[in-house]
């Protein structure tokens, strides 16, 4: 996709950034516009019908209806997913097989971040985004390289990273005090 679209700028306008560390699932800018440019007319079609919502609010609702479709899809496909896994890592060695995810996996680990880090931007309860992020990583474990809790945790940092925390963490003149007295407020 060469020309971003309004889900796609939405998106950037919110300061998203794809993780380039991440060890758990292997993704590219690519699969974000990919993924933007397949919600876009949802989105821009909430814009109209519900103009009276910021985009924030808008996308919080879009990738939840779109997070609630991959869990039902994950649910229903996750046998024949693992076994299909299953296939590729014992065919190809470590290193190739890692390349090799199927893609709807890569959709729902990417909406995880989005829906996470979205709500974290509208200062939404932490306890039941790290709830959708354990249930979440149960499902996906089995796909990724790491365990459940390394998975939540990654997705948990994205809620944080929405919510500034550690931008207001690294420029916060008492340091860690400060950043813990501001967590627990």
């Amino acid at each position: 996709m060469t020309t971003p679209n309004a889900l796609f700028n939405a998106v950037q306008a919110t300061g998203f950034k794809l993780s380039t560390k991440s060890v758990s699932v292997n993704v590219h800018a690519s699969q974000l516009e990919q993924l933007c440019e397949k919600l876009s007319p949802l989105f821009e079609r909430s814009k109209l019908k519900h103009s009276q919502h910021t985009d924030l609010q808008l996308l919080l609702g879009l990738f939840t209806l779109h997070h609630e479709k991959l869990l039902h899809q994950l649910n229903s496909q996750q046998q024949s997913l693992m076994a299909m896994q299953s296939v590729i890592d014992e065919s190809l060695e470590d290193k190739h097989a890692a390349a090799f995810k199927a893609p709807l996996v890569i959709e729902f680990w990417l909406t995880m971040h989005l829906w996470l880090f979205v709500q974290g931007q509208l200062e939404m309860d932490y306890s039941l985004a790290n709830d959708y992020a354990t249930e979440a990583s149960q499902l996906l474990v089995s796909f990724t390289p790491v365990s459940a809790d390394e998975l939540r945790c990654e997705w948990n940092e994205s809620f944080y990273k929405g919510g500034n925390i550690l931008k207001e963490f690294a420029g916060d003149s008492n340091g860690i005090l400060g950043w813990i007295t501001k967590l627990f407020k």
